[in-house]
Order: C-alpha cells, then sequence, then structure tokens
C-alpha cells in the first residue's frame, strides 16, 4: 500500500471523527436538563381525533355509555342525534428523569400532562380550547426488591388500561369494567419470592397502597362541595398480589405503547380496595372491592389484557358502577336521603396482534352489571372497540376505532356508536 493511500485514509478517518465530535456535541447541547443538571426525557404524543358518533352519549368524542331518548322541547325534537367533530385535547406531554445511588437506589421521576381538562360545553367550547390537566405524576425509590412511590397514579387494584389512540383522555371501558382513574396516593412494594434466573424468572411480590379517599359524592346538604369521601377523614386502602414472569424474547421487534408483544412475559395479580364515605353526620358507608387483573403474551406477536371486579361505592375509582354510587331513594323518603349503595360486577378484556413491527390490531369489550335491587338509573353497560394503529416511520402515527355502545335503563336498552380517525406524530 503506497504512503499516498495511507495518507488519503487517514484523513477520511479524522474527517469523520471530527463530524462524529460534532453530533455528540450537538446532542448533548440538545438535550433537557434539569436545574440540578441530571438530564430528563421529554416525549410528546400529539393527536388529531376526527371523530363521528351516531347516538345519544355522555360525552360526544370520547363515549363511554349511552344516554335515554331526549324529550322533546317546545321547539321539537332535535336535527339529529349524530355529531362529527375535531379535537387535539387527547394530546399528550411526559418528562422523565432518573438518578442513580440514591441513598443505595435508584430514584426515578415521571410527569404525564394531557390537554382534555374542562367541561365539553363550557365557555368557547372547552373541546377548541381544551385546557391543560395532570394525569400521572410519581416519584419512585427502587431497591433490588422494594419500590416506594409517591404520587398521583391508577388505582393498584385496576393498572390496566386497554390500548387505544382514540381513548386517551378517559380510557376505553370507563364505565364498562375499567376502574381508571388517577388519584394521589403512597405505594410501598416488596418482592417476598423468586424463582429461576435470567430470562426464566418468576417473581411473588406484594404492594399496599395509601390513596386519597375520593369519591366522587357530596353527602346531602354539603355546604362546601367536599367530596364525601374526604369528609370521612380515612385514607382509602388497597393491597394486590402480584405474579410476574419473564421467558424467551421473540426477536428485537419493539413493543409499541405499552404492548408486551416482544416478549414471551406476563403479569397475574389479584387486589383488594376499601375506603369510607360519609353519608351523614356521624355515618360511615363502606366502599370495597376484590378485582383480579392479568397481561400476559400469548405467543409471538399476541397479547391479551384485561381486568375483573367486584364491589360497591366505586365511581370514584373511576366510573364504577357507571359512574353511580347511590340508587334512587325508597318511596316517601325525606328529601336528600340517599339510595341503597350500588353494587356492581364488571370486567373488560382485549387481544391485540402485531403482524409487523408498524402494526399493531386489536378489539375487546367490557360490561358493568349494577345489582337491580339497589335501584340504580343505568342497570348495564356494555361497550365494543376494535383499533387498527399504524407508525409507518417515525414520528407519524395513524389510526382508526369504531366502538359499539349499549346502555340498558329500566325503560330499555339504548345503543350508540363511534368512529375515531387518528392522525399525529410521537416525539
Amino acid at each position: 500500500m503506497s504512503l499516498d493511500s495511507l495518507r488519503a485514509r487517514l484523513e477520511r478517518a479524522e474527517a469523520a471523527i471530527a463530524v462524529l465530535k460534532q453530533q455528540i456535541g450537538d446532542e448533548a447541547e440538545s438535550a433537557v436538563h434539569t436545574r440540578s443538571r441530571f438530564r430528563a426525557d421529554l416525549s410528546a404524543q400529539i393527536l388529531t381525533n376526527a371523530f363521528l358518533t351516531s347516538g345519544r352519549v355522555n360525552n360526544t368524542d370520547v363515549p363511554q355509555t349511552v344516554l335515554q331518548p331526549a324529550t322533546p322541547g317546545a321547539a321539537g325534537p332535535p336535527p339529529s342525534n349524530s355529531d362529527l367533530g375535531v379535537t387535539l385535547r387527547q394530546s399528550r406531554i411526559g418528562l422523565a428523569a432518573s438518578v442513580d445511588n440514591v441513598a443505595g437506589a435508584v430514584f426515578a421521576g415521571d410527569l404525564d400532562i394531557d390537554f382534555f381538562g374542562g367541561a365539553q360545553n363550557g365557555p368557547g367550547d372547552r373541546r377548541l380550547f381544551p385546557e391543560p390537566r395532570l394525569r400521572t405524576a410519581r416519584a419512585r425509590v427502587i431497591w433490588p426488591k422494594t419500590e416506594l412511590m409517591i404520587g398521583s397514579d391508577t388505582p393498584l387494584i385496576s393498572q390496566l388500561n386497554p390500548l387505544s389512540l382514540a381513548s386517551v383522555g378517559s380510557p376505553d371501558f370507563s364505565g364498562a369494567g375499567n376502574l381508571w382513574n388517577w388519584l394521589g396516593q403512597i405505594r410501598l412494594t416488596q418482592e417476598i419470592a423468586a424463582l429461576g434466573s435470567g430470562d426464566e424468572r418468576l417473581t411473588f411480590a406484594v404492594t399496599g397502597a395509601l390513596m386519597t379517599p375520593y369519591a366522587a359524592q357530596a353527602a346531602p346538604g354539603e355546604p362546601d362541595a367536599v367530596d364525601a369521601g374526604e369528609r370521612s377523614k380515612r385514607p382509602a386502602m388497597e393491597g394486590r398480589l402480584r405474579i410476574r414472569w419473564t421467558g424467551h424474547e421473540y426477536g428485537s421487534t419493539p413493543s409499541m405503547s405499552d404492548a408486551l408483544i416482544g416478549g414471551s412475559r406476563g403479569e397475574i395479580g389479584i387486589g383488594m380496595h376499601r375506603s369510607w364515605i360519609a353519608t351523614a353526620p356521624g355515618t360511615l358507608t363502606e366502599s370495597h372491592a376484590v378485582s383480579v387483573d392479568a397481561h400476559v403474551v400469548l405467543m409471538r406477536g399476541v397479547e391479551v389484557r384485561g381486568e375483573a371486579y367486584t364491589g360497591r361505592l366505586l365511581r370514584g375509582l373511576g366510573g364504577g358502577g357507571i359512574a353511580q354510587n347511590f340508587g334512587a331513594p325508597a318511596a316517601g323518603a325525606p328529601a336528600g336521603t340517599l339510595g341503597a349503595p350500588i353494587r356492581d360486577q364488571a370486567g373488560w378484556a382485549q387481544i391485540n396482534v402485531q403482524p409487523r413491527e408498524t402494526l399493531i390490531s386489536g378489539v375487546g369489550c367490557g360490561i358493568d352489571l349494577v345489582n337491580a335491587r339497589d335501584g340504580a338509573n343505568r342497570l348495564q353497560n356494555t361497550v365494543c372497540a376494535a383499533h387498527v394503529d399504524w407508525r409507518p416511520v417515525q414520528p407519524l402515527v395513524f389510526g382508526l376505532e369504531y366502538r359499539q355502545l349499549g346502555t340498558r335503563y329500566s325503560s330499555g336498552v339504548f345503543g350508540a356508536r363511534h368512529i375515531n380517525l387518528i392522525l399525529g406524530f410521537e416525539l
């Protein structure tokens, strides 16, 4: 090899090293840092949701239940029970950071915000002028077998949500088996046993949580709009036993959203909930539930997830009892009297398939059955949904979801349909 050839190769190598140094420097300058100089990861999911809803529903762009037919007013019936619109209020912004060696543990913090705040029919229509809303905010201290979490998160007994780009502001199957409300809480998790090692490991853990006693209910005569759960002056308590396993990874295909399709993994949990509601001076009514949940990869590219529970007075956890706490009072009861506490049994399940790295589709259903003897207005709510999500190239994301809803009242069953087209990008 000639000397001139060696010199040319050396010059090209030096030029490549210079370009690499410049790229590393640019990346360091563009990284997000906290005031304490720790690096933070910023993420965003900007979604445009174009929807068509047929039938009367509680929320036209993210429906959960069907309303009874409207009573014609003086001007006659409405022109239609269908509507079409476009919103961006289901867009999200996230921030996450982690620090090693904090009291011998790893500290991890994250924040999740969307723009789903405000009432549907507020001044100026809040769907056109969406308001920021805090979803979750968690601070976690993680040791090898112990974890402490403080912040706002879903109920411990119902941590799963269906995959959906059409139901971000309120997760799919809310009011049909999915308890999802984000609540302030303190959690402590302890691993109690483990079998196997490496890629074939089975672990058992227990978690306990103290949560804000939110009931989505005001006691009769409440003068200050304070929640009846908070008036109880007792925290809500939850516990969960978790069995988690890891197994063979099917290649290097990345999972999409929070899907576990990328490997042979799974988790099964059993949970319990208990809290109290102050319904009158000196009177506390108990809220309780027992739950089971599962998130399992059945085979390569196929996962199933779902939850089920039975309990009473669970509206505050996110739509329990089809968003009802108490039934109608008995005939002749004094004004302001609450009816019987509503008991319900509910659950949902979804199966998702990933035939290609960029494509994921799924179908699922949820149902909430209220005890008919409790005098509830809504007796049953059933929701089924099918979705397709396509991420052809970063950062683009497209989706389509079809949803069928049916809500049973004492006067009959009423249905609605919802189609949602999603266009957006993810950073």
